[in-house]
């Protein structure tokens, strides 16, 4: 009976030291904050701004008592292009973004765009885009209030996100610009996505999977 135990314990340790090495491993080609980063959407406009209506991530209620904080963390990546141009990227509710856009010339997807996540895959997906209304904004974005959480740099900035909210509450949207608010917006936007549980987990299964061995190996010594 000893050695049936020792050489599950032995098994449940391998398995547990090779998960754990494996995720170890997936974490690697993460950021330094754990989060996998998309590819560059390139953004080129030649109007005063650029928008993304942004709806809320569709979770699954498997991992819900983890708490959405260890499902699922997110985070906007902006780069300017011209490093001599200030950008300027904000991050507010789509009725209060809607109603400063709906004032200037903006550019847009026309069929719809999707964000796509995974525990190791991130993705901006834009098909096509359209201009929408005419003229400048009256002020510069960084003049208003509404704004959840806003960016401004030369070089690149983030701005953090909780992908996971009611939809009752709506959509959000993310709005690029030129700091002065003229036209012409050169950015390099990224999407970063990271489930925090991954980033601790390999140093819970490691650790666990040398026990498991250990506490085997000892059983097996005493048949």
């Amino acid at each position: 009976m000893l050695i049936i135990v020792s050489i599950l314990l032995f098994a449940l340790g391998i398995v547990a030291i090779a998960g754990g090495a494996l995720v170890l491993y997936w974490n690697s080609a993460t950021d330094g904050e754990g989060y996998f980063i998309s590819p560059v959407h390139e953004v080129r406009s030649s109007a005063n701004a650029f928008a993304l209506w942004v709806a809320p991530m569709q979770s699954g209620s498997t991992f819900s008592w983890l708490g959405e904080d260890n499902i699922a963390q997110t985070k906007w990546i902006i780069k300017s292009v011209d490093s001599g141009t200030q950008v300027f990227a904000g991050w507010t509710k789509a009725a209060s973004g809607e109603a400063y856009l709906s004032q200037f010339r903006y550019e847009t997807p026309d069929k719809g765009w999707h964000w796509r996540i995974d525990a190791y895959y991130a993705e901006i997906d834009i098909p096509s885009t359209k201009i929408v209304n005419q003229g400048a904004p009256p002020r510069t974005p960084a003049d208003e209030i509404f704004w959840t959480d806003s960016a401004v740099t030369a070089d690149s900035a983030t701005i953090y996100w909780d992908p996971s909210w009611e939809q009752s509450a709506g959509m959000n949207i993310i709005i690029l610009m030129n700091a002065d608010g003229t036209a012409g917006v050169d950015v390099d936007l990224q999407l970063g996505f990271k489930v925090p549980i991954l980033t601790w987990l390999p140093y819970l299964l490691i650790p666990l999977g040398i026990l498991l061995c250990l506490g085997g190996y000892l059983l097996f010594k005493r048949r």
